[in-house]
């Protein structure tokens, strides 16, 4: 009995010692988890949904880089490798590069690799935090076989780079492989991180994968600096460049280097604060070298898709105690006036084409809830709960984040 009781507490320290800290600090996750434990009501429909999805997940994966490759190219077999959407075959130069035609996907273009590891990242975040929320070692165990499979196996493995993401077919020598859209391909790599933080927690991580997990989050972290390729991609497009900052903080957490987070943020203030758009839909001037469309006006779609950037970044600073929401960019554009914004065209439906309002409820309705906590603005949480939004891991998290944020606030009024 004794040894038992040693034991368990040997556990439990261990459990508390490395807390999450990307999208979900110390503060937040144990007492989330004390709530699912204790079954109170705001965690009960969340979990739900977790729980559905980590089953769904058991039965599928591991995925792998290598499993299919593009044709034609003969890129290192772990590369990624993904292909521009909106370029086709040029009529007038057969086996040319290819042209680009805006708004028109193509269908033929590869994208295999980018399937693979959106598919393996939602699995690696769905069951980690469900090993960490539900205590189930099941989830636990089959989420460190993908990342095992993802991240480390040398025969499956992903390198840690994505030079070969957005290439357009039959680029000239000497053009970047990939375009700036290559560089935020990556973003499933962030909800990964976080489900890995909580896979740590549950006991059933070998600390070998853990180490190399690092090591493998630290190469990626290295590419993605200043003298990388990502970089001059990323320059392309404003929200891509955002987005590859959040990339760079995220990573810099999950390995331990602070000083490179620091540096992300430090970007967000001189690089992309300045470009924040502004209240009325209108973007600043564009930068020298920006694609052509940036230059005029944001309609609410792009709005949201350069909020998304921006409110995930701005939380990972939050968990790490900095604040980059109430910023004021020069000439006094805030991140709480673009949501304002946003806010303005989803509560007028003429604004917005049912396609539009259906690809922003998939994708981005998230950042009106980091909005609601990170500038203390309950409006935006309750817009968050009121706007139709998919089932799924990703926004049951979301959900208990919110629930947990609100009961706190009830408690501290009372």
């Amino acid at each position: 009995m004794r040894s038992a009781a040693i034991f368990l507490v040997v556990a439990s320290l261990a459990r508390a010692a490395d807390p999450p800290e990307t999208l979900v600090s110390v503060d937040e996750a144990g007492p989330i988890h004390s709530a699912v434990v204790r079954k109170e009501a705001w965690t009960q429909e969340p979990v739900r949904r977790l729980r559905a999805e980590a089953e769904r997940y058991l039965k599928e994966g591991p995925w792998s880089v290598t499993t299919d490759r593009p044709k034609g190219t003969d890129p290192d077999p772990h590369a990624y490798y993904s292909e521009a959407p909106f370029y086709w075959p040029d009529p007038a130069n057969p086996g040319g590069p290819f042209v680009r035609r805006n708004g028109q996907d193509n269908p033929s273009r590869f994208t295999a690799n980018r399937m693979a590891l959106e598919s393996a990242c939602d699995a690696v975040f769905t069951l980690g935090t469900a090993a960490y929320l539900l205590d189930d070692a099941r989830y636990a165990q089959h989420a460190a076989r993908i990342v095992q499979a993802w991240f480390i196996a040398p025969k499956t493995r992903m390198d840690p780079s994505m030079e070969y993401a957005g290439v357009v077919p039959g680029a000239k020598p000497g053009e970047p492989l990939g375009l700036g859209g290559g560089v935020s391909e990556g973003r499933p790599l962030i909800r990964a991180i976080q489900g890995m933080e909580f896979l740590g927690q549950s006991g059933e991580w070998d600390p070998r994968d853990a180490a190399a997990t690092h090591k493998w989050f630290e190469e990626y972290l290295r590419w993605l600096t200043p003298a990388a390729p990502a970089v001059a991609g990323g320059r392309r497009s404003p929200d891509n460049s955002t987005w590859r900052t959040a990339l760079e903080a995220a990573a810099a957490s999950f390995a331990g280097d602070a000083a490179s987070r620091q540096a992300a943020f430090d970007a967000y203030r001189a690089r992309t604060l300045p470009r924040l758009p502004r209240a009325g839909g209108s973007a600043p001037p564009p930068a020298p070298g920006s694609a052509p469309q940036m230059a005029s006006q944001v309609q609410e779609p792009a709005l949201a898709a350069s909020l998304e950037a921006r409110a995930t970044l701005c939380r990972i600073a939050q968990v790490q105690g900095v604040d980059l929401w109430s910023l004021h960019a020069r000439g006094g554009a805030t991140i709480a006036g673009s949501i304002d914004a946003l806010n303005a065209g989803l509560m007028d439906p003429k604004r917005w084409s049912k396609e539009q309002a259906a690809a922003f409820q998939s994708s981005g309705v998230y950042l009106l809830a980091f909005a609601g906590m990170g500038l203390n603005n309950p409006e935006y949480a309750a817009l968050y709960r009121k706007w139709e939004r998919p089932e799924g891991s990703w926004l049951a998290l979301v959900d208990l984040l919110v629930g947990r944020w609100e009961a706190a606030a009830h408690q501290t009024r009372h």
